[in-house]
């Protein structure tokens, strides 16, 4: 088995880390070192422990799950997965990810009856401290709510101390790209970046969607091309059924030089996030997220006085209001094709010098 040593840096929220990893026998032996000086301090440190490794002075054990005793805030993780999936939340990620990272390490060992609010307000002053914006910590808080929430069913505490912990009121993000943004990171952005771009602004689906574009999913009417994206594995997040494309996004989405189904290709989430901060940072542009793209569309189809019921049909939002929508029309209804051409010319002139 190779011997080759990878050391990466990787920025975190308290300083840069240096993530280790090599092969010896058939395990692969993985480390973080968060105290280095520079690249090389972390990388001679890490050839020392590696030799050490080789040569068996030292010893990496597995990770093993460590054994919460009963009644305890951990012993409850293997039902709580269970409650989640007997509800069919397909979206399992972020909460049972918000419960082994954060909530489990902080309180896995506490007794149930011993949590109080004042382990709460202490969370919410840490995250605080570790720089977690607002919307941030709501979803931690929420979560560790829907945790204590159930374990009170199953009879293992008497009451929610985390039920009404003090919490910045939400505030809707309003950041959308200026036309001169939107042309500088066309020009410095990669072929498939610059794609990707053009498709959000002119398929306003959720990046998830924009980046897993798929031509299959493109088919034709009397009317014109038409959309119809996977059906939603989350109950969380609305998504529309189907959507007409204008001629930018069947221009992107019918590229004759692109071979694969995929559009993009493989694009796991992680990397395309690298990317588009890397090219937010190149074009000296703070604080946009590739998600503001879809308020950009909203903002143009306002401006133009479109109907918000056919804003809330092509957004994919879910509400009472889209629901009823639903329910009195169609999608071949000529208003969403008179929407979508809406943002095309919205594209075509955002892109004027």
């Amino acid at each position: 088995m190779s011997r080759k040593l990878s050391v990466t840096a990787r920025q975190t929220r308290k300083g840069v880390v240096y993530d280790v990893y090599f092969f010896h026998v058939n395990d692969r032996i993985r480390f973080t070192i968060s105290d280095a000086s520079n690249y090389q301090d972390a990388y001679d440190r890490a050839t020392r422990i590696q030799e050490g490794v080789l040569a068996g002075r030292l010893v990496f054990r597995p990770k093993r799950n460590r054994p919460y005793e009963s009644g305890t805030f951990g012993s409850f993780r293997s039902l709580y997965e269970k409650e989640l999936k007997a509800e069919q939340l397909a979206d399992m990620r972020r909460p049972l990810g918000i419960v082994d990272t954060i909530l489990l390490p902080k309180w896995g060992h506490l007794p149930f009856s011993d949590l109080s609010r004042q382990h709460g307000l202490d969370l919410i002053l840490e995250l605080r401290a570790e720089h977690y914006e607002g919307q941030g910590i709501r979803r931690i808080i929420n979560t560790a709510r829907r945790y204590v929430h159930l374990a009170m069913r199953h009879r293992l505490i008497t009451a929610n101390p985390l039920v009404d912990l003090p919490l910045q009121p939400y505030v809707a993000r309003d950041r959308i790209a200026s036309p001169e943004e939107l042309r500088t990171l066309l020009k410095l952005a990669s072929p498939r970046m610059q794609q990707a771009i053009t498709l959000a602004f002119n398929l306003p689906l959720r990046q998830e969607l924009v980046i897993t574009a798929n031509r299959t999913y493109v088919y034709e009417r009397k009317d014109g091309w038409w959309y119809r994206p996977p059906k939603a594995p989350t109950i969380v997040k609305g998504r529309p059924l189907e959507l007409p494309l204008n001629e930018t996004a069947a221009k992107v989405l019918l590229d004759q030089a692109i071979k694969s189904p995929m559009i993009f290709g493989e694009w796991p989430a992680d990397k395309f996030r690298r990317s588009w901060r890397r090219l937010t940072k190149r074009a000296q542009i703070n604080d946009l997220h590739f998600h503001d793209l879809r308020r950009n569309c909203g903002s143009a189809l306002q401006e133009a006085h479109v109907h918000p019921g056919i804003i809330a049909l092509l957004l994919g939002h879910k509400t009472r209001e889209v629901s009823d929508i639903y329910k009195t029309f169609d999608s071949w209804r000529p208003d969403l094709r008179k929407a979508v051409t809406i943002l095309n010319e919205a594209w075509t002139n955002a892109l004027k010098p």
